[in-house]
């Protein structure tokens, strides 16, 4: 009789047991890898900011409506392995922005790229947590996404040489010359621009009104000039043709005799492109 009992007795807990990790699996809620398929293709630092280019494939076997993702928020930040934290805005192909919505057809594959700004400098920071929302109303799901221990990439130009501002524009020095116009010393730095990003870059512009050079005996240079062959003026602007490249030169006036080295930036915007940075940077060029 105690026997039978003991068995009854373990039957019964075995199937209490069995109800719970049902009940469990019930109550488990689908989060976004449920609907989504994500893959980082690319994290590098572009200038002070860090982007992060993914893809995104709708696995959840329906059309949807509308898809929204939204970068990293006060409630749920990216981190870097130095426990440092970051919003991040979103783009889709065009400007950066707090969030972005699509619709995406079933088994629909899209291209996109978040965007952290001011990252940090130190080399000791070399993988990123990313962190994001998304929601869907056809699916009933507003959720966070999280993909960790993503590498970061760092093939910045730091010295003797121009950093660009974006992946998909390659910069390049061609000469660096000491000057005499119109009885003034002047510096002329010439360099190309090419536009590797597939697209025609509508008002594509290179600005030199809020930026400056300074020479390696420190002195700084706030009136500065560029030119695409032409004359000079303060800025530069145009359609971008994609695979093309621009030839331009900065000149800087009443430049020192001693003046043989200069470090400075370019601003950069575009129409509707998300750039990876606003500044191109100078470093070391010398005369």
């Amino acid at each position: 009789m105690k026997n039978v009992k003991f068995l009854m007795l373990m039957l019964l807990a075995v199937l209490s047991l069995s109800s719970c990790e049902n009940e469990e699996e019930e109550e488990k809620e689908p989060n976004f890898f449920t609907y989504f398929q994500m893959n980082v293709t690319n994290c590098e630092r572009v200038g002070n900011n860090l982007q992060v280019d993914f893809t995104m494939k709708n696995i959840s076997g329906v059309d949807l409506n509308q898809v929204q993702l939204n970068g990293g928020s006060v409630w749920d930040m990216c981190e870097d392995n130095t426990g440092e934290k970051y919003y991040s805005e979103i783009s889709l192909g065009g400007n950066w922005l707090e969030s972005v919505r699509t619709s995406m057809d079933k088994g629909e594959t899209i291209t996109g790229s978040f965007l952290i700004k001011n990252f940090n400098k130190s080399i000791k920071v070399n993988q990123l947590n990313l962190i994001f929302n998304c929601s869907c109303p056809t699916l009933d799901f507003n959720g966070r996404g999280e993909i960790d221990k993503v590498k970061v990439l760092d093939n910045r130009v730091m010295s003797d040489g121009i950093r660009t501002n974006d992946l998909g524009l390659v910069y390049k020095l061609v000469s660096a010359e000491y000057k005499t116009v119109d009885n003034e010393n002047v510096a002329d730095i010439t360099f190309t621009v090419t536009n590797n990003t597939g697209l025609d870059l509508q008002d594509f512009q290179l600005s030199l009104g809020s930026t400056h050079f300074e020479d390696n005996i420190g002195k700084q240079y706030y009136r500065i000039f560029i030119s695409n062959g032409g004359d000079f003026y303060t800025n530069v602007h145009g359609t971008f043709k994609k695979s093309s490249t621009w030839q331009l030169t900065i000149r800087i006036p009443e430049i020192n005799i001693n003046s043989k080295r200069f470090n400075g930036s370019v601003h950069c915007t575009v129409d509707g492109y998300p750039l990876g940075d606003s500044y191109v940077n100078f470093y070391d060029i010398s005369l």
